[in-house]
């Protein structure tokens, strides 16, 4: 009988009732404390049991209606209904179909569970159940916070990932309505000297010309990487193309620097800019 009733719960697989029996002794590991409580117990696939779990909740909802219509007892909003309003984002649908409740009476959605109000666990004072619901505000609240702060921490990662790619990642959260940023990919020309490329020379004079050329080499090589970049407007690839062609005229007047102090120490000149930037015109 439903007034027997204890527990009913299913999770996964298993689908279970607790019923309280003072005829019987109890052989259940579920036995909360209490003597006499018998289990029934079914297996089936998920679905199946999630769904005889829910006509389960429905038929118990209907029996307490009825013993409530019965004792002409007015239908009232519980707190119980309250704390899973709070909680609605986060619960499953399956959990409105209790939302009328009896006295005490509470679902455990995350484990498909429910506390009958004759068991002992659900003898709450209402004071407990009032601090119980300021508590769950202010988990509520912090949560909402850190979820603002992961969402623009992940925005500035699509931000990111889309600077270097050029594409926006389908991950950038987008509120109602709002349209993704354009984002231009950034052109890497960031470049670092390994200390084995850096000449060693006994001079010190011809050992800054050698090493200055080295770094306006790697200037050049940046200056044509934004140059040759695609998608750029008339005016800004007209200006890359002559700052580009400055930095190669650059590179020539250094090794022209060193080629005549080598001759004065009596060396032979070098052509470095030319095979350092082969098919390119030098001014």
């Amino acid at each position: 009988q439903w007034k027997q009733l204890e527990n009913l719960y299913f999770r996964e697989k298993k689908f279970a009732v607790e019923v309280h029996d003072p005829r019987r002794i109890s052989v259940s590991r579920r036995t909360f404390g209490q003597s006499g409580l018998v289990v029934q117990t079914w297996y089936a696939n998920t679905s199946l049991i999630k769904s005889i779990w829910v006509m389960a909740i429905s038929q118990h909802q209907f029996y307490l209606d009825r013993k409530q219509s019965k004792a002409k007892i007015p239908s009232a909003r519980s707190l119980d209904d309250i704390a899973m309003d709070l909680t609605e984002m986060g619960t499953p649908k399956v959990s409105k179909l209790v939302t009328l409740e009896a006295k005490n009476q509470l679902i455990m959605a995350s484990n498909g569970s429910l506390i009958s109000s004759g068991s002992q666990d659900s003898e709450v004072s209402e004071e407990q159940k009032k601090e119980k619901i300021t508590e769950l505000k202010k988990k509520e609240k912090l949560l909402q916070e850190k979820l603002l702060q992961k969402v623009e921490e992940l925005k500035k990662i699509c931000l990111r990932e889309a600077e270097l790619t050029g594409k926006m990642p389908k991950e950038y959260p987008l509120s109602a309505g709002e349209e993704p940023p354009q984002v231009r990919r950034r052109v890497g020309t960031a470049f670092k000297l390994d200390d084995n490329l850096l000449p060693s020379e006994e001079d010190p004079t011809l050992q800054d010309l050698e090493s200055n050329f080295i770094i306006h080499q790697k200037l050049v090589e940046a200056a044509k990487k934004l140059a040759s970049e695609p998608d750029l407007c008339k005016n800004v690839k007209k200006k890359r193309k002559q700052e580009y062609a400055d930095a190669v005229k650059k590179l020539q007047e250094i090794e022209n620097s060193i080629n005549e102090y080598r001759i004065k120490c009596g060396k032979k000149p070098t052509q470095k800019s030319t095979l350092a930037l082969p098919g390119e015109s030098i001014p």
